[in-house]
C-alpha cells in the first residue's frame, strides 16, 4: 500500500476510537484468519451499527431492558475490538440502566454513540489483506 493510500484511509478514521488496543483488534482478526477476516468485519459492522440503532430507540423511550441488553452487547463488542474508551462507557451506560438514570443515560449516550462511529469507521477502512495502516 502505497503511503498516500494510508494517508487517505487514516483520514477516513480520524479520530481513532480513544484508548484503542491496536494489538488485541489484530490477534481477533488473526484468530479467524485470513479467509473469514473479511465475514468478521462485516458482521462487526453489522453488530455495531444494530447496537447503534438500539441505543437510540432506547434512548428515545427510555426502554431500560433494551438500553441494558445493548449496553451488554457494547461491552462485549468494545473488549473484543480493543476499543477499551468504548467498552469503560458501555459499562456506564449499563449501570445508568440499571439505575433508570436519565442524566446519565443523556450524558453517556452521545459519548458513545461518537466512539461507535470511530470504531465503525477504523473497521470499515480495515483491508481484507495486508497491512492495517494505524
Amino acid at each position: 500500500m502505497q503511503f498516500a493510500s494510508i494517508l487517505c484511509i487514516m483520514q477516513r478514521i480520524d479520530p481513532l476510537p480513544h484508548r484503542f488496543d491496536r494489538d488485541r483488534f489484530l490477534r481477533l482478526i488473526e484468530l479467524v484468519g485470513p479467509e473469514m477476516a473479511p465475514t468478521l468485519l462485516a458482521q462487526l459492522v453489522a453488530d455495531l451499527g444494530d447496537c447503534n440503532r438500539r441505543m437510540t430507540a432506547g434512548c428515545e423511550t427510555a426502554d431500560w431492558a433494551l438500553l441494558r441488553e445493548t449496553s451488554h452487547d457494547l461491552i462485549a463488542l468494545g473488549g473484543s475490538c480493543g476499543a477499551m474508551e468504548l467498552q469503560d462507557l458501555a459499562q456506564q451506560l449499563n449501570s445508568a440502566a440499571h439505575e433508570q438514570d436519565h442524566g446519565g443515560l443523556e450524558r453517556l449516550a452521545p459519548v458513545v454513540a461518537s466512539q461507535i462511529t470511530a470504531l465503525l469507521a477504523l473497521i470499515r477502512a480495515t483491508p481484507e489483506t495486508g497491512p492495517v495502516p494505524w
